[in-house]
């Protein structure tokens, strides 16, 4: 399969076992309705009793031989089906953990989460109800057919013919219309989930400006199209079905003037009339799983593009190269922006374009502009946290997709506008494995004496002021040992005390420091001003040069 490149699925020995265990379960069948058959007809021919009694502990023998085979072959196949879902959910993980949160310039929240569900879940098909059915049919069949030409060549050739009718005609004719029914099907259902989250997380607002109830009717109309995409994709399939059903009928029909025919002619000995149509009858009957492959085959190939789609992004920009921070020269340009653009998809202007800028090791930088102008765009960039869209990142010497990640991620200290916190203790959200006696001495510099260490923290942030909760994200800084800064407005809801306090403690422990922030304050801290206006760079300054031209404005 063309797509297995980026999703694994594995062909292990449980499905070979459940293959070759259902091949020989359906043997066991189709010889138990021969036998059956058989032995009805030597009970209309009045054979006595004795003579039939091999017949009968036979056929209850294989009853029974079927009902074991049949146990095995569900545990073998379902044990295949559970480890290939686990192990394409393991690699969806893996896939996503380096590419978050660039993967949302891309990818919608809600639609990734439905792949991530959905069309994970649809791949449980892909054994049981894509290649399981055809394989063990098929090769039934051809043993089937070559058994029956002992009894009646013509009746092996109508099986033959009937089972490639079942086997590749139908679904090869049926696979395409499935796919484009089953890709409205997904469109749809994409589109309802993301107008559900909207309406789920945006309720309170639209309860304040009373549009709940417009919203509400685009849900319900997202809903309605959703469930008439699922109607008709069931109508097609009965429709498909149908046909295949009145192919399987004209079949066992026709076998069954040609046996009459061919008795008539004495081509074919009477006794065995019962067990060729029986025969037939089971092997027809064994094919009714062949009615879904198309369907699911559609359904599994669509849900393997969509992960593949997710697992495939930023793929080829994954790096393993290390650099070492602290052997790069403060005359060679430690961070280096080369006519680098960030656009989101479908978004009309870049977030930031064009930017060109060169950091040195142990310099301090503040990026000043309006809300909307890329400071946090430009931070997020520096950080790894996206891939350009267009030009080139550089630490040292090499480019950041080049990089190990993690190995950079070690060197940087790191804040956000809105940090994560976690329900656990105060000591649990500092991430740190420092002891508490060093925990306890960075909370003591940060003012935040009255904060015991087994403090409860909640994830709603609802159990220490918002201040408290900027000291406490940066006091996880503090208690790392990392060379680089990049902050994005670490003083927000802090006073002007603490704000003072708070800027020299980041001056005094960060080595290379750039910081975005609206607070010209402190400004004159820095070495550098970087201005921003509409994502470009329109300023690069000293502090008393940007402070001269703000007086003069």
């Amino acid at each position: 399969m063309k797509l297995q490149q980026v999703i694994n699925i594995k062909w292990d020995k449980d499905i070979v076992m459940a293959i070759c265990i259902g091949v020989f379960g359906s043997l066991v069948a189709l010889s138990m309705f021969f036998l059956s058959g058989y032995m009805i007809t030597q009970s209309a021919l009045g054979a006595p009793l004795y003579a039939l009694m091999g017949l009968i502990v036979t056929v209850k023998l294989f009853g029974f031989i079927r009902a074991i085979t049949k146990y095995y072959e569900r545990l073998r196949s379902h044990r295949a089906t559970f480890t290939m879902l686990r192990d394409v959910r393991v690699q969806l993980y893996r896939a996503l953990i380096p590419i978050v949160p660039d993967v949302f310039r891309k990818f919608r929240s809600s639609d990734l989460l439905g792949r991530m569900v959905t069309q994970v879940e649809a791949l449980q098909n892909i054994y049981l109800r894509v290649y399981y059915p055809p394989i063990v049919i098929g090769i039934t069949t051809l043993i089937s057919a070559v058994t029956l030409v002992y009894f009646s060549w013509a009746h092996a050739v109508v099986l033959i013919i009937t089972i490639a009718i079942a086997l590749f005609i139908l679904p090869a004719l049926r696979v395409k219309q499935a796919t484009r029914v089953r890709l409205h099907v997904n469109q749809t259902g994409a589109r309802w989930m993301h107008a559900y989250f909207d309406y789920i997380l945006g309720h309170d607002e639209l309860k304040r400006f009373k549009s709940d109830k417009k919203y509400n009717a685009q849900l319900m109309a997202s809903e309605a199209a959703f469930s008439q995409a699922e109607h008709l994709s069931q109508k097609s399939h009965l429709v498909y079905d149908y046909i295949r059903h009145l192919i399987s009928m004209a079949a066992l029909l026709g076998s069954i003037v040609l046996v009459v025919v061919m008795v008539e002619q004495q081509q074919v000995d009477i006794v065995y009339v019962t067990s060729i149509i029986l025969m037939i009858l089971t092997l027809l009957e064994q094919a009714v799983p062949m009615s879904q492959v198309a369907d699911y085959k559609s359904e599994t190939d669509l849900a393997q593009q969509s992960l593949s789609e997710v697992m495939g992004y930023r793929k080829s920009a994954v790096g393993k190269e290390q650099v070492e921070v602290h052997q790069i020269s403060h005359d060679a340009p430690l961070l280096t922006l080369k006519d680098v653009t960030l656009c989101y998809e479908h978004q009309q202007r870049p977030s930031v374009q064009h930017l060109n800028l060169h950091i040195h090791k142990g310099e301090h930088i503040a990026i000043v502009g309006t809300s909307g102008s890329g400071k946090s765009t430009l931070l997020q960039l520096l950080m790894g946290l996206y891939t350009p869209s267009e030009g080139q990142i550089l630490i040292g010497d090499y480019a950041l997709n080049d990089l190990d990640m993690i190995h950079y991620y070690q060197q940087l200290n790191t804040m956000l506008q809105q940090p994560h916190f976690y329900d656990d203790t105060v000591y649990g959200n500092l991430l740190t494995n420092a002891s508490t006696t060093q925990c306890r001495t960075v909370l003591d510099q940060l003012h935040l004496q009255h904060i015991a260490l087994d403090r409860l923290v909640t994830f709603n942030r609802n159990t220490l002021s918002g201040g408290e909760f900027q000291r406490l994200a940066l006091a996880r800084l503090m208690l790392r040992e990392a060379s680089i800064w990049l902050l994005d407005e670490p003083t927000t809801a802090l006073d002007i005390e603490n704000t003072k306090d708070v800027m020299r403690q980041i001056h005094q422990q960060a080595e290379t420091l750039v910081v975005a922030t609206h607070d010209v304050q402190y400004l004159a801290q820095f070495d550098r001003i970087i201005q921003m206006k509409e994502g470009k760079v329109i300023g690069d300054m000293t502090p008393e040069q940007f402070l001269a031209e703000k007086v003069h404005e």
